[in-house]
């Protein structure tokens, strides 16, 4: 069972704990499995994904109709909020996923399940367009510190091997959001849309912060590395394989942006946010202009949903057993070629449905999966938040001149199989920008022999000589002291381990 000594302030142990001596104290029944804990963490992120997103991501489009019968408001009034939040994420998300590695993940978890819930009941009293845009920008910070970000942080840290797995239970909660409209809106239909906010903002109190309870920052204070290995059975396997220490294992920032294997990474999943952002708003629109009714498009978008929910976990295994970088490789093809198949989907062509299923459903499900994986893999832990964020803020431009474009070509041509086959291509491009990566990943470097020192020669001297004074390094040790650099709440002090030169590509 997980042993856990006395929480710091922030819910972990100061420092790199050791296990305990001799068995530690049974918290549960005898006959109750041995799970290790990170896989409670993913559940609960999972919940917690499907709580914080189901509302206000897949939902909240349920709130346009009301608003705009009660308020008279237009419809592009109210899109303007969508744009403003997609906008402020873009733009917070380095400064988030910074706040995150300094301040620890359930700290910021709670700050943004707060702001939430404020932002929440504040747009509920919303009786003009400018409050209604200062309470989107208020749920816009909330969303995107109180779920996905701080327990894709976490687990991070908490699993190596099993890192595809982890991801993938957790984005259940995501493909599992679009099942909250149809509740949202009964609420609405019931009781009104002032009062399913309110009721909204409660369910995430009662339910949110008791989620958030379950982050931990790393396994190391507990007694664990990564995917459950006993500390002592880890420090065995890095002494014979060299590599860094496991609470410090990773990238500074500054070295990161130095490193060419960086920009391809945040062009490829800025072009994929930005292609998947674009097809979310013109699902719909394209297959009700190719011929569907608004139930057969609003059906075939469910199935898809629920397709997705159950390969998410299924695609995380098969990720870490033949390799998460191919699989996002995959994942671009699969939504290149998906992307043709749906420009061509129309009531004459309905078999085309299950390969649409297939082809781009699949590659979805894989991107969002290992867009989160592979960022630990290249630059590892150390400052995951930060490089994910400062990686997620490319895809803010693209993603606004996705829909756009999108739009423009269909007002053009009324049709949207030009701008589905440009998106198709971009895809392709993206994952040609994975192929062009030739730095090593995280783990490949820790296990390099040019990594362990050589022994030292022995050498016996002729005659006994006066002790001398302890010389001078031969050059400062490599930190950078720029953003996030310094170790955040329960890491082990030293300084960063730092491979060769040879290898920093």
């Amino acid at each position: 069972m997980l042993h856990r000594p006395a929480p710091g302030p922030d819910g972990d142990a100061p420092g790199v704990a050791t296990p305990a001596a001799g068995p530690p104290r049974r918290r549960t029944p005898s006959w109750w499995p041995r799970i290790y804990y990170g896989w409670y963490m993913a559940t609960a992120g999972a919940a917690s994904n499907f709580l914080v997103l189901g509302i206000t991501v897949f939902g909240f489009g349920v709130f346009i109709p009301p608003l705009r019968d009660e308020l008279g408001w237009t419809i592009a009034q109210i899109s303007i909020a969508f744009s403003l939040r997609s906008f402020e994420n873009g733009l917070l998300a380095p400064f988030t996923g910074f706040m995150v590695d300094r301040l620890g993940a359930r700290r910021m978890a709670f700050t943004g399940l707060f702001a939430l819930v404020i932002g929440l009941l504040l747009f509920s009293q919303s009786r003009t367009i400018w409050a209604f845009y200062g309470a989107s920008l208020v749920m816009a910070f909330g969303q995107s510190l109180g779920s996905f970000t701080p327990f894709s942080a976490a687990l991070m840290n908490w699993f190596t091997r099993q890192r595809g797995r982890a991801m993938g239970l957790v984005s259940t909660g995501n493909g599992a959001g679009g099942l909250a409209a149809p509740v949202l809106a009964t609420m609405i239909v019931l009781i009104g849309w002032r009062e399913t906010a309110i009721a909204s903002a409660l369910v995430i109190a009662l339910i949110g912060f008791p989620l958030a309870m379950t982050l931990r920052d790393r396994p190391e204070p507990y007694g664990y590395a990564p995917d459950g290995v006993p500390l002592d059975q880890a420090a065995r396997q890095r002494a014979t394989r060299g590599g860094p220490p496991a609470a410090a294992s990773g990238m500074t920032v500054g070295e990161v942006l130095r490193t060419p294997a960086f920009y391809l990474l945040a062009m490829s999943s800025g072009l994929g946010g930005a292609i998947l952002g674009t097809w979310i708003v013109h699902q719909i629109p394209h297959l009700e202009s190719t011929g569907f009714s608004l139930q057969a498009a609003a059906s075939i978008a469910g199935f898809y949903a629920l397709f997705q929910i159950g390969m998410r976990y299924v695609l995380g295994w098969v990720g870490d057993t033949v390799g998460r970088r191919p699989m996002f490789v995959a994942s671009f093809v699969l939504i290149g070629i998906g992307l043709l198949v749906f420009s061509r989907l129309n009531p004459g062509q309905v078999w085309l449905i299950p390969v649409y299923y297939l082809t781009f459903a699949t590659g979805h499900a894989t991107f969002v999966v290992m867009s989160q994986t592979v960022v630990a893999d290249y630059f590892g832990t150390r400052r995951f938040a930060t490089i994910r964020g400062l990686a997620q803020s490319t895809a803010m431009p693209l993603g606004i001149v996705g829909p756009v474009f999108a739009g423009w070509m269909f007002d053009r041509t009324g049709s949207y199989e030009i701008a589905l086959t440009v998106l198709s291509s971009c895809a392709i491009f993206a994952a040609i920008c994975i192929l062009l990566i030739r730095r090593p990943q995280w783990g490949e470097l820790a296990t390099t022999p040019a990594l362990s020192p050589a022994p030292a020669a022995r050498v016996t001297p002729a005659a006994p000589v006066p002790a001398a004074a302890p010389a001078a390094a031969s050059r400062p040790p490599s930190t950078h002291r720029g953003m996030g650099d310094d170790e955040p709440d329960g890491a082990a002090p030293g300084r960063a381990y730092e491979p060769p030169a040879s290898v920093q590509r």
